[in-house]
């Protein structure tokens, strides 16, 4: 058995669940981050779990034969993108692949049921864009290097080199500036050299993680691909006290970038998304708009919005098609966020059930329902597993014909599996960023007299290792 500390050249076989690649020491798998098929590469064992190894990839012997030359100079450095030296046409076919062994290997059903799995899953949809595809940009002031010193027996920190861009993984201290990044939409690239020209002209102080001091934080971005509009967000710690004096710097920036709304947000505590922000507009609105096919939606600084605009209606046309929904259907849509994918659904059923537990989410719903006349669609706020127990229990006002879920990464809370079997939907629809957890989630389904029709993989994401399924089960 290999131990940690030690060093190996070896071929890497294929990609695996994360992204990372996948190759064999003494018949023993190790998973290589940053590696691709194809390659032969020089790694170092970190740690030795039993059945696999991690490792860190120290060099590339030799390229693999369909490898390119990332369009980014950041790639080998950002740890945004992991498969920019791959063709896009090869991207996909390993996300289909990973969708599939992930099925066959995680689900927790028999396994001759878990052989039949792979066979169910589609053809995968690619992103309308493989470039410049999201339409929200967060990123970190702070200081490329972050130099201390011993004094009196405390720990001095130097405020160095401020700078914005992201943190590097395993750095959340310092941040890489970048002067580039192909994934953003390329209006959000001109935003960000304004931002950098506004750093340069005042100065202001750079929050230090460490010592806790300075104004500027993070900085958000967003814009409507379909709309034109453009929001910009200065994430600060600082009171509006110490802030009002401040805002006519900010004002100057917002003039010069004809923005749609400009604001200053205070965040006080620790964690770099502010739990609650105080929202100062300075410039228009303190949301921008942007649509989904027919429907608009204003989009506010924290909403819950798909990040590639053009790639999400492909994933809603494709949770249509497989949930094949008719006018006596009523659909629950699950963990609705601001309601997009419901208000979407509506115009094929007769009534659409939204829950969602973020009370923002919810007044966003509400307010774009009614500006789009989408009058069959109605909103409960709490958990799912909690709505459905009580207000949507079983035999109550509603039958459910179709259930719709799209949960976090985390997948469904056994709550809410239990709730959904409770109500027996003729059909479940599973809308899944994390094909692990949907494989487990589904086994309780399948083990409970649903059959799995069709698993849609949807690529939202574009060089990373990201992908979006639409899993159709029926009650047998």
């Amino acid at each position: 058995m290999s131990t940690g500390g030690k060093e190996y050249t070896v071929s890497v076989e294929k990609l695996t669940f994360g992204g990372a690649g996948l190759a064999h020491i003494d018949g023993q798998a190790v998973f290589i981050p940053g590696a691709v098929p194809g390659q032969t590469v020089e790694i170092r064992i970190l740690k030795n779990k039993g059945k696999y190894l991690e490792s860190r990839l120290l060099k590339v012997v030799k390229r693999a034969v369909n490898e390119v030359q990332p369009r980014c100079q950041h790639f080998h450095d950002c740890g945004g993108c992991t498969w920019q030296n791959l063709p896009y046409n090869k991207q996909i076919e390993y996300k289909e692949e990973i969708v599939r062994e992930t099925l066959e290997h995680v689900t927790p059903v028999s396994e001759e049921l878990r052989r039949q799995l792979p066979g169910r899953v589609l053809k995968i949809i690619p992103s309308p864009q493989v470039f410049h595809y999201r339409n929200k940009l967060e990123m970190s002031f702070g200081y490329e290097t972050m130099r201390s010193e011993e004094q009196n027996g405390k720990r001095i920190y130097f405020d160095e080199n401020p700078s914005i861009g992201f943190h590097q993984p395993g750095r959340w201290e310092t941040v890489l500036p970048v002067t580039e990044c192909h994934l953003y939409d390329e209006q959000i690239g001109l935003l960000l050299q304004d931002v950098k020209r506004f750093m340069h002209e005042t100065n202001l102080p750079v929050y230090n993680p460490k010592t806790h001091k300075g104004i500027l934080r993070t900085l958000l971005l967003r814009r409507g691909v379909q709309t034109g509009e453009q929001m910009i967000g200065f994430i600060v710690k600082a009171r509006k006290k110490e802030l009002e004096p401040l805002f006519q710097h900010f004002m100057r920036f917002g003039g010069r970038s004809g923005l749609a709304s400009l604001m200053v947000i205070e965040n006080h505590g620790l964690n770099d998304k502010p739990e609650q922000p105080k929202i100062h507009t300075l410039i228009g609105q303190p949301s921008i708009k942007e649509r989904l096919f027919d429907l608009e939606f204003d989009i506010s600084p924290f909403s819950f919005f798909q990040t590639n605009t053009l790639g999400a209606e492909k994933l809603y046309q494709a949770i249509a098609q497989g949930a094949d929904i008719s006018q006596r259907d009523t659909v629950l849509d699950a963990y609705c966020g601001m309601g997009t994918i419901g208000q979407y659904l509506a115009r094929f059923c007769d009534k659409v059930v939204g829950i969602e537990s973020h009370p923002s989410a919810i007044e966003d719903a509400l307010k774009s329902a009614g500006r789009n006349r989408v009058g069959n669609i109605s909103f409960y706020k709490g958990r799912t597993e909690q709505v459905l127990h009580n207000q949507l229990k079983p035999g109550g006002k509603y039958h459910f014909s179709v259930i719709v879920v799209d949960p976090p990464r985390a997948g469904l809370h056994p709550k809410a599996r239990e709730a959904i079997l409770e109500h027996s939907p003729e059909k479940i629809v599973y809308v899944s960023c994390n094909t692990a957890t949907c494989a487990r989630d589904m086994g309780e389904f399948l083990n409970a007299g649903y059959e799995l029709r069709s698993v849609q993989p949807v690529d939202l994401f574009p060089h990373t290792a990201h992908i979006e399924t639409v899993s159709v089960l029926q009650k047998k």
